[in-house]
């Protein structure tokens, strides 16, 4: 049977909305799963979620649908949804440390938030290598292989990753991040989880 791509981007719209409405619906069970199982939810939520945004962005890249790989794919953002998950927590707790030693200012919940961004995606450095370090499981994937760091680093766009991407930490993450802090605990992963799909339109743009 031939699927138009019109088809599956009515079916792709469904997906997003089914998945976002069994969380609205089921918000109290949504998260205490979430406290039960972090890392397990994290898993999930990532590998719903930020595969569904990969395929969009190379729907959008290229015009076309491309599903080859996909379980490989989701399980690769299923370990960053664990990583994640391991990773706000830990810098959301060291914020809160430092500020309780006077090592940071204490201006309240919105600043502590924008603080726990800026440690992580900037004085950190966080954002950038993971996002290098999921583009080198793209390119494993894509070759059915391991890749060499020289081969992967002589094959990288250089504007695109020391000029584009860290406009995005500046100007996309640490923002979004700062927002992602604001919210419950529980809802963080998924947040971020929503930020990948929103990140994959802007990456299409620059390909654009």
């Amino acid at each position: 049977m031939n699927i138009t791509k019109r088809t599956i981007d009515i079916l792709a719209i469904l997906y997003i909305i089914i998945v976002l409405g069994l969380i609205f619906f089921n918000l109290e069970e949504f998260i205490a799963l979430t406290v039960a199982f972090p890392l397990q939810m994290g898993f999930l939520k990532l590998g719903a979620l930020a595969t569904f945004g990969e395929l969009v962005k190379i729907r959008r890249t290229t015009g076309k649908w491309d599903f080859r790989d996909w379980p490989l794919k989701f399980i690769v953002w299923g370990l960053f949804g664990v990583w994640f998950t391991w990773v706000f927590a830990l810098f959301a707790a060291g914020t809160i440390a430092i500020i309780k030693k006077g090592l940071w200012l204490d201006l309240g919940s919105v600043f502590t938030a924008f603080s726990t961004s800026l440690f992580m995606n900037l004085l950190a450095l966080y954002a950038w290598p993971m996002m290098l370090v999921h583009e080198y499981c793209n390119k494993v994937i894509e070759k059915k292989k391991l890749v060499s760091f020289v081969e992967f680093g002589e094959k990288l766009d250089k504007k695109t990753w020391f000029r584009f991407i860290p406009l995005t930490i500046v100007f996309f993450w640490l923002p979004a991040h700062t927002i992602t802090f604001m919210l419950p605990e529980e809802f963080r992963v998924l947040m971020a989880a929503l930020l990948s799909i929103a990140l994959g339109f802007i990456l299409t743009i620059k390909k654009k």
